[in-house]
Formats: C-alpha cells, structure tokens, sequence
C-alpha cells in the first residue's frame, strides 16, 4: 500500500484511541471522586498500580518483539478496550476497578512507542517535525470529538461514567481493527529486545524527568480543579475540549517550529513555559485572595499544560536522529517509556504526601523546579545547525 493510503490508516487509528482517550481523560478523576471519595494521598498512591505497566512497557515490548509495530498496536488498542468494558461493568468495586485500570493501562502504554514510531517511519529527515505535528493535530481532533461527546451526550445521563467508558472501550477496538489493516514494510520486521545504550544517555534523562513532570499534572492538575475549585464533569470536559481546539492549529505549527528552529529550541523553551504554568496553577489562589477569582488563571494553566504535552514530540524527533534504524527507534522508545514510569511511579505517592502535610501549592512549586530541570537538560543536546552540518 502507498504512503498516503498508510497515513490514511493511521491517522484513523490515532482518532479512534484519542476520542477514547478523550472520553476516558474527562471522567476518570471525576470517576474516582464520586465513587470512592479519595483523598489527594490516596490518589496519589493509586498512581503506582496504575503507572507499572508504564514502567513495564521495555519488557512488553521486549515480549512482543516478533510482532510488527502495527500489531503492537492492535493489541494496545485491544487491552485498553478490555480495560475500559471491566470498568464500566465491575468499577463500583474497588479492587476489580484496580484491576481494570491497569490492564486499561498496559494497553494505553505499550502504544506510546507505537505512534511515535509510525509517524516516524511515514516521514523523511526533512519533515519529521511536520510529520509528528500532524499525528498531533489528528490525536487533538479526536480529543475534541471525545471530550465533546461527554460535554453534550454523556453528562446528560445518569449513568454517565459507564456509558463513557463503554464508549472508550468501543473506540479502542475500532482503532485495533485500523491498526490491523496497516502494512508499513520497515515496521513488519522482528525487532531486537530493548537495551540500555550510552549514546542515549541524555534522551534517557529527559525521560525520567518528563515523566516526573508529566505525573504531577496527570494526577494533580485535575485533582486541583475538583478539590480545591470545586470543577464538575462537564466543565473538566470542557476544558480539555477548549485545549484541543486551540491545538487543532498549535500542533501543525509546532511540527514547523521543530523543523525550522530544532528540538533543542523547541526544549528548552518547553522547561521555561512550564515552570511559569506551574507556579500560576499552584498559587493562583494565594495572589487572588479566593478560589473564586483564582478560578480562570488555574483553568487557563491547566488548559496550557494540556498544549504544553505537544512540545514533547521534540524528543522522539531528537531520538529519531540519534538512531540508524526503524527497529532501534522503536525499542529505545519503549526504553524511554519505561524510564520516565520509573517517575511516574513514584512522584505521585511522593506528591500526595506533600499536599497532605504542606498543600497543593508545594507539589506544584516542585513541579516548577523539575521544568526548570528539563529546559537545562535541553540546553544540551544538538542544536538545528548542527543537525545540518551533520547532515541528520
């Protein structure tokens, strides 16, 4: 099949898991709240069961080594929609919800690689950043139709949180089925077990404190909205549907800002944006004097934050040029996805303590310190000028 007919394919796929994951990203917190009344420690300890499989991926991955890419897919995509019908069916307990949302889990990471590796593998040196913003603009697509689905269907019923993830479990295995259709010829081949390589060692550091950055936000960033300001299901959907509009247009040029200025740029200016959205979300309530008028700056951050996650695309672009083959790509990404769990997993139970005994805004000020880590490490990788003396 041709490259278009291929693209084709796998922009449909990546509608289909982002519409799931934009149902499943609006209500799950809600979901956990009203169910089960946790409170910001416990939620933060959930995080450990729920990021493992993340930590996992390297040996999934590893596992599945004989498979091509495209059938890692489909069955990422089939165990997420497991994940998702064993919740709607079995989430009013808490052990069997547990586990469900892990295999929901294991499913949602081991395609990480995946789509980094596809769009990759459908583009040239010359356009990778383009490639990779318009996997992005399609994923941002399907998060509007998914979180859309929940502000103007699925809040309108009672049952509302096992219809959305019925629906979730449904678009995952329409996108198992697209993944199913696809042959990329470099990616239909056995590939070798992930490894550990020290000419990776810098992306494998920008991993780790991605992932702590991103877990803080993952797990906190909403957990904020609900308990402090007080945000309900349909508004948690609205703000995510209002970040992915606005991404419909910041992804595609993202892709040209990659290209043109380098992911080195790209880096570092990521790290300073965040550490400012940090310190807004965790003390706009402090400078306002309420949670009241604090309200549209920490809403604001939060759907900041959201457009932020594009800026990571930057890595797998950076890595992309580090790597001789399609198969080493794919497996150090499935490295990099572990690595960063090693933080997912950890700074969640580590964050929790922190707002329990300090508050929210000390978690938040932490998450400032780690971007403020990220933009150093990403003063030193390569810059575009020398990507193209290199000739990379």
């Amino acid at each position: 099949m041709s490259i278009r007919v291929q693209l084709s394919l796998f922009f449909g796929a990546v509608i289909c898991m982002s519409m799931a994951t934009g149902v499943h990203d609006s209500i799950f917190n809600n979901f956990l709240s009203d169910t089960f009344h946790m409170s910001a420690e416990s939620r933060g300890y959930l995080e450990f069961p729920r990021e493992t499989p993340g930590f996992l991926t390297v040996l999934l991955t590893g596992i599945l080594s004989a498979l091509p890419v495209t059938r890692m897919g489909v069955t990422g995509t089939l165990l997420f929609g497991v994940g998702m019908i064993g919740i709607a069916t079995m989430g009013g307990s808490y052990w069997p919800m547990m586990a469900m949302m892990v295999i929901g889990s294991a499913g949602m990471h081991l395609l990480q690689p995946v789509g980094s590796s596809v769009a990759l593998a459908l583009s040239d040196a010359a356009n990778r950043g383009r490639r990779m913003g318009q996997a992005g603009m399609v994923s941002t697509v399907g998060t509007v139709l998914g979180t859309g689905l929940v502000l103007l269907v699925l809040s309108r019923f009672s049952a509302q949180y096992q219809i959305g993830f019925a629906c979730a479990a449904a678009l995952g295995v329409a996108a198992a089925v697209i993944y199913g259709f696809m042959h990329i010829p470099d990616l239909h081949q056995p590939r070798t077990r992930p490894t550990l390589k020290k000419k990776f060692s810098l992306y494998y550091l920008l991993e780790f404190f991605f992932g702590a950055r991103k877990q803080i936000f993952i797990t906190f960033g909403p957990w904020v909205l609900i308990k402090v300001y007080g945000v309900d299901t349909g508004r948690m959907a609205g703000l995510l549907l209002i970040a992915a509009l606005i991404g419909i247009a910041f992804q595609p040029i993202l892709g040209a800002i990659i290209d043109r200025f380098g992911e080195r740029s790209v880096m570092i200016a990521d790290g300073l944006l965040l550490s400012v959205v940090c310190i807004g979300y965790g003390f706009a309530a402090w400078w306002m004097g309420s949670t009241e008028r604090a309200l549209p700056i920490a809403c604001g951050c939060y759907i900041a934050d959201n457009l932020l996650f594009a800026l990571g695309s930057a890595r797998a672009v950076y890595l992309s040029r580090l790597t001789s083959s399609h198969d080493e790509l794919t497996s150090t990404l499935a490295m990099g996805v572990s690595i960063n769990h090693i933080a997912s997993m950890t700074i969640p139970a580590v964050a929790g303590m922190i707002w329990f005994h300090f508050g929210y805004e000390r978690v938040f000020a932490v998450a400032a310190l780690l971007a403020l880590a990220l933009a150093a490490l990403g003063t030193r990788t390569p810059s575009k000028w020398q990507h193209d003396a290199a000739g990379v």
